[in-house]
């Protein structure tokens, strides 16, 4: 079984409007209440897909009634949230014609005893299952991805992080199956100017030595960089209208991982999680399985050799 883990979601409140002007009343063109979090985005991509996930995470309030609610609508995720007692965060995404601007709280705090009972489920975990670990850390609570990272690595579990690149440090002694840093998250691990491919290769290359077994390097406008201790592989953005860039980094987990249980062939899982992304960029929502394969053909990997 596939579990996401999203230990700070959010009710995402979408804005459209022509312009955003600051200091001034606003009237906007469509409003729409999502609910988001980036383990949830993978889960539900996951069940566009048609593969099934556990949901797992902290939800409080009337916000997180809101989202278990939402939840209902994918038949393939199952909920297993551990409630608290503060509500759910709300972001605030605004997307006019030149800009996409979000607002996120930091979310609630996590309670030891809370925190201890999402450790206690993972605890059930068996060598079948994969951990997707997404967002933002759990309020509170120092160390929450090492000490998920433990779990999975003495089940023998595959976990995948796809969070903040300054908590890296946490998890990578653990072996991730695959992290997904962007370029900002690769700078900011490393402290160091990376400019060109070479030196995007070469810093991720530091990560696989590091623990991880799997890294996608998301370059955003530029496309992305697969690494693993045999292949490096670039793709480039197919360039079409963009719509949105929210969950286009979730969904290139969520694709990857469809695929990669499909066949474990890297390659191709690669290829479905850049056409997945593309998918979610392009459509305005998080992708359908006939909108990725549309892209999928259009995805072609350049190889780099050492």
């Amino acid at each position: 079984m596939i579990y996401t883990v999203t230990l700070n979601p959010a009710v995402d409140y979408k804005i459209k409007l022509k312009e955003l002007k600051t200091g001034k009343l606003n009237r906007t063109d469509e409003a729409h209440v999502f609910a988001g979090g980036k383990g949830l985005n993978v889960s539900i991509v996951l069940n566009n897909l048609g593969m099934k996930s556990i949901a797992t995470g902290f939800l409080g309030g009337f916000t997180g009634n809101f989202i278990k609610h939402e939840l209902k609508k994918f038949p393939y995720i199952y909920d297993y949230f551990v409630e608290i007692e503060h509500d759910t965060r709300i972001n605030i995404k605004i997307n006019d014609d030149h800009h996409e601007t979000e607002v996120n709280p930091n979310g609630p705090i996590i309670k030891e005893d809370d925190f201890n009972k999402l450790l206690d489920d993972l605890k059930d975990l068996n060598a079948q299952d994969t951990v997707i670990v997404s967002g933002s850390t759990a309020y509170g609570q120092d160390l929450c991805y090492r000490r998920i990272a433990e779990i999975c690595s003495k089940k023998q579990v595959k976990f995948v992080m796809d969070i903040p690149g300054k908590y890296f440090h946490e998890f990578l002694e653990f072996k991730p199956f695959l992290i997904k840093p962007n370029i900002d998250e690769l700078k900011e691990y490393f402290d160091a100017k990376i400019e060109t491919t070479e030196d995007i290769i070469a810093y991720g290359k530091k990560l696989l030595e590091l623990g991880a077994e799997h890294v996608i390097i998301s370059l955003g406008k530029k496309g992305s960089i697969f690494l693993s201790k045999s292949k490096v592989w670039m793709a480039d953005a197919i360039e079409l209208d963009l719509k949105s860039t929210t969950g286009a980094g979730d969904s290139m987990v969520a694709g990857f991982i469809y695929a990669y249980h499909q066949d474990k062939d890297l390659a191709k899982s690669y290829q479905y999680a850049v056409a997945t992304a593309t998918a979610t960029i392009h459509a305005d929502h998080l992708a359908s399985k006939h909108e990725v394969e549309l892209y999928l053909n259009q995805v072609v990997l350049k190889e780099f050799t050492s």
